[in-house]
């Protein structure tokens, strides 16, 4: 790494310190789980099932006397007290949420000095009612809130007790473009194009904010993406005026910025305030050690690189003109960085992205300072990558590199974990549940994947690259298997108007037996089908090996496949699906359209259930899959059975 850069590794600069362990108070007890396809962990090591049945769960946070609080994508709290998840949700903002794509409520925590303070945060996508009826798709802006839970049922929010701490001005006057997303004039700018107070922009459907954490000293961390894909946005993410691709620091009473924030300017209402850390794309999840202060991100990658990254005050990561070690191209004026006049922070840990294994999404974790796992995960940062379904850890040396592990395999959909004493949990958007991992017996030392970050020289992209650039499609899948004579039915209701499933679920068609029935040979619905109508596939999947299984789904405008662990319907889950319309076999548009890997038993029967919408005329609907050791294969009616209501 070339020194002129001044793109220092700040976990170079000293060992960890001691510890200092903080006591929870853990919620009650979970059951293990029996159902087959659980988590691989490691000799000693088991899972438990704490809660299920949720719908598109994508936050928690335990509070200190046991209770959960989940936060569901399109708006929901839920609620985990005793041993029951209550049928009752703490709130539903869903109205004021935008949960298009990867938008919608991605955050929640409980005051630490809960229930003194009996007060919840959420950080989600802000639908202003001025334009919630515009496309879905287009810019909107964020926002981070505060709750008081009521006196007398702390699993209630009190009504009308939410107070804006951040994004005050995340309104639909700021919103720059709302009936298309990713796209210019961009949002949070004021008439001389500089970044208006207090306003969190999010011109594409992820990017988000997306997380918030308390620091050991009371102050309110927020994680905020750069909000875009467009290139000629994120440089925003360098703008210390601007909230975007920021750590923020703030006051969990006001929202201000505080005095010991780094480049607190004497207005702690000014947005510069506000920034603990800048150069960021995606920090997708964020611990504060309780020992000092750091804040360690899972940073998601763009064209080839993960980062894991140690924050301290002031630190810049560099992005856009950097990923992982590398240069990136960009429209952001680089110059500064690369002739070493500021200074940018290397990641703490970096990996490329691979097909084989699969890797390419960090979703940040948590540091385990219990005593209860054997000594090798003690102070250890564990890390998830959501496309390989992987849980690895990091251990740091005394020279200040440090160690890659991995930990457990066979994990699909996780996007939050939390440690405590005894325990790391485990929230599976695609499982729809919160685990629990424990130990609980002698288990065997893992071998070190990495011993030192990875790294390769810095290279400048070719000319006429971009950041946010699509990545390679792949090639066109072939069938899976010969159909043997078996087909597959496809249920059609047509002259149903729009795009949107749940729209499609709730009409008068749906209510009634489907007028149509298509027969495939293949999970690939008949292009040129018409306009207007919709689908359902419904039957039993029969794996040929036993495995890890991926699942890929393509659609125009959009579709949805569920997964259930066994053949009963009631346990379905969805494990893949389109936000919006997407070429024919073409799965990487989004990253919803591909599942983690998931444990399948050769020969077993697994409910499935496939969900299509066509608007346009534009159609198309490929289901595949990925089976171990092969590629991605449309699947054929041979490997599946017709379901018997």
């Amino acid at each position: 790494m070339s020194t002129a850069l001044k793109r220092f590794n700040g976990g170079a600069r000293a060992a960890l310190t001691a510890l200092l362990l903080i006591s929870i108070l853990l919620p009650p007890a979970a059951q293990p789980v029996r159902a087959q396809g659980g988590f691989n962990l490691p000799d000693g090591f088991v899972q438990e099932e704490v809660v299920v049945g949720l719908k598109l769960p994508t936050s928690f946070a335990i509070a200190p006397d046991g209770r959960i609080f989940i936060a569901e994508k399109a708006g929901r709290v839920r609620v985990f007290h005793k041993g029951e998840l209550l049928a009752e949700p703490f709130i539903d903002i869903s109205g004021e949420v935008n949960d298009y794509g990867s938008r919608g409520l991605l955050g929640v925590a409980v005051d630490p000095a809960w229930p003194r303070r009996p007060y919840v945060y959420l950080a989600f996508v802000y639908d202003p009612p001025e334009i919630k009826d515009r496309n879905k798709s287009g810019a909107r802006v964020s926002r981070v809130v505060r709750l008081t839970a009521d006196g007398k049922d702390l699993n209630k929010a009190l009504p009308d007790s939410g107070v804006v701490l951040v994004g005050k001005n995340s309104i639909a006057r700021y919103v720059g473009n709302p009936d298309q997303g990713d796209a210019e004039p961009f949002s949070c700018l004021d008439e001389n194009k500089r970044p208006v107070r207090d306003c969190i922009a999010n011109e594409g459907d992820a990017h988000t904010v997306n997380m918030v954490a308390f620091g050991p000293d009371g102050a309110l961390y927020v994680a905020v993406g750069d909000g875009i894909v467009n290139s000629r946005g994120n440089p925003r993410a360098l703008d210390i005026d601007s909230l975007n691709g920021k750590i923020l620091r703030v006051d969990p009473d006001t929202g201000k910025g505080l005095r010991s924030n780094p480049f607190f300017d004497g207005d702690p209402d000014s947005n510069r305030s506000k920034v603990f850390a800048l150069g960021l794309r995606n920090p997708f999840r964020i611990t504060v050690d309780p020992r000092n202060g750091r804040v360690i991100i899972g940073e998601v990658g763009n064209q080839k690189w993960e980062e894991i990254n140690i924050a301290e005050p002031g630190a810049n990561f560099g992005w856009p003109c950097y990923e992982g070690p590398e240069e990136a191209a960009s429209y952001a004026d680089c110059r500064p960085y690369r002739s070493g006049e500021l200074a940018v922070v290397a990641p703490t840990f970096a990996y490329t992205h691979t097909a084989q294994p699969a890797r390419g999404a960090a979703i940040g974790g948590d540091l385990y300072l219990g005593r209860t796992f054997p000594p090798i995960y003690r102070g250890a940062y564990f890390y998830h990558d959501y496309n390989g379904g992987v849980t690895n850890f990091l251990t740091f040396n005394a020279d200040g590199s440090v160690t890659d592990h991995e930990f457990a395999t066979n994990m699909p959909g996780i996007v939050q974990m939390t440690a405590t004493n005894d325990s790391l949990y485990a929230l599976s958007i695609v499982l729809g549940g919160l685990y629990r991992i424990r130990y609980t017996g002698a288990a065997t030392r893992p071998t070190a994947a990495t011993a030192t970050p990875r790294a390769t020289p810095r290279a400048t992209p070719a000319r006429g690259e971009e950041a946010g650039a699509p990545t390679a499609t792949p090639t066109p899948a072939r069938s899976s298997g010969a159909a043997a004579g078996k087909r597959i039915r496809a249920e059609v209701w047509k002259d149903v108007s729009g795009s949107d499933i749940d729209a499609f679920l709730k009409t008068p068609q749906f209510r009634n037996e489907a007028p149509t029935i298509v027969e495939l040979d293949r999970l690939a619905f008949p292009r040129g089908s018409g306009v207007n109508y919709g689908v359902r596939i419904r039957g039993y999947l029969v794996p040929p090996e036993s495995g890890d299984y991926r699942f890929f789904i393509s659609a125009d405008d959009r579709g949805a496949l569920s997964l259930s662990k066994d053949a009963n319907p009631a346990n379905k889950v969805v494990i893949a699906y389109t936000p919006d319309w997407t070429n024919a076999e073409v799965y990487d548009k989004f990253p919803e359209q591909a599942s983690g890997p998931i444990a399948l038993k050769a020969g077993q029967r697994y409910y499935f259930e496939v969900l299509y919408k066509q608007g346009d005329g534009k159609d198309n609907l490929f289901v595949a899959w990925e089976r171990p050791g092969g590629g991605i294969e449309v699947i054929a009616a041979s490997y599946v059975e017709p379901f018997n209501e």
